[in-house]
């Protein structure tokens, strides 16, 4: 069933993710451009990203095809939607397979989407910085997400967990980027 026209594709689509989630007692939480605003960084964004537990995907795929979306691309790791005739947002998923994702999800905190009066899990300012190393790793060309974990360093330097934060940077054999991202925040 198509979601309703008059709500906003972005509010529509988290709101059938959060469904899916509960119905099936599944842990998800917003991740990528979406989830930068509840950490102070401002960025429009094309689409909705969730990290999910694996369990997850299938009732989500499932719901989305119902809703009228069409797969993009589903594999093991990802999966992408777009709307198709569903009158929701395009929307992507990354699946938390491995345990640092998994800590990731038990870490999500529940915020207020104020527009939308909805409580959405949302990744930590650490598991964004992450996902988004591991975006750049996988595609050096992914300017935004570099920008974005810069962003995250300026907004939040003084409240990152800076061993997490090591450790995610040494599985990508980047540490010199943490070291040279922490003395940036030092001076700023």
């Amino acid at each position: 069933m198509p979601a309703a026209r008059t709500e906003d594709p972005f509010v529509a689509t988290i709101r059938l993710v959060l469904a899916v989630a509960r119905r099936t007692d599944r842990r998800v939480a917003l991740i990528g451009g979406f989830a930068l605003p509840f950490h102070g960084v401002q960025r429009a964004t094309g689409d909705v990203d969730f990290l999910v537990e694996a369990r997850a995907a299938v009732p989500l795929h499932d719901a989305l095809l119902a809703a009228g979306a069409r797969c993009l691309h589903r594999s093991a790791d990802a999966a992408n939607y777009g709307p198709g005739r569903s009158g929701l947002a395009a929307v992507d998923f990354i699946i938390a397979r491995r345990p640092r994702a998994r800590a990731m999800l038990v870490r999500a905190r529940s915020r207020l989407l104020r527009g939308a009066k909805l409580r959405v899990p949302v990744v930590d300012a650490e598991g964004l910085i992450a996902l988004k190393l591991q975006g750049v790793a996988n595609d050096p060309r992914r300017v935004q997400d570099e920008a974005d974990i810069e962003a995250l360093f300026d907004a939040r330097a003084a409240s990152l967990d800076v061993d997490l934060l090591r450790d995610y940077f040494r599985l990508f054999d980047r540490e010199p980027d943490l070291d040279r991202l922490l003395a940036g925040a030092a001076k700023g």
